[in-house]
């Protein structure tokens, strides 16, 4: 059985040891300077939306015939913007159409 003494020491010493922990353990800690801040607002920016302008002249597609070679497109346009080759085609790829080649020759054309 516990007297009332043991449990007044029992409690009174559980207490300053957890007194003494805590004291300790906010002593050894130095978190430094701790910044708090809303989160700021940014200036939103509203972009009209414009069609881009084709990068090259509808009469110059006109003249494409199939069987026209690679320098006879290069001459009409610009150089494209990405070349996809396979091992028997080559894809041509501008910003408002593609071009297929197959042998050196043209073989198709796809305006958007």
């Amino acid at each position: 059985m516990y007297t009332a003494s043991m449990i007044r020491f029992f409690s009174t010493s559980g207490f300053c040891a957890l007194l003494v922990c805590t004291v300790l353990g906010c002593v050894s800690v130095d978190p430094g300077i701790v910044e708090v801040s809303l989160p700021r607002e940014t200036e939103q920016r509203i972009e009209k939306f414009s069609w881009m302008e084709p990068t090259y002249r509808p009469k110059e597609l006109k003249k494409l015939r199939v069987g026209t070679t690679k320098s006879e497109v290069l001459s009409l346009f610009q150089e494209p913007r990405t070349i996809k080759r396979t091992p028997s085609d080559e894809y041509w790829e501008y910003d408002w159409f593609d071009i297929y080649f197959r042998g050196g020759r043209l073989v198709n054309w796809f305006d958007l």
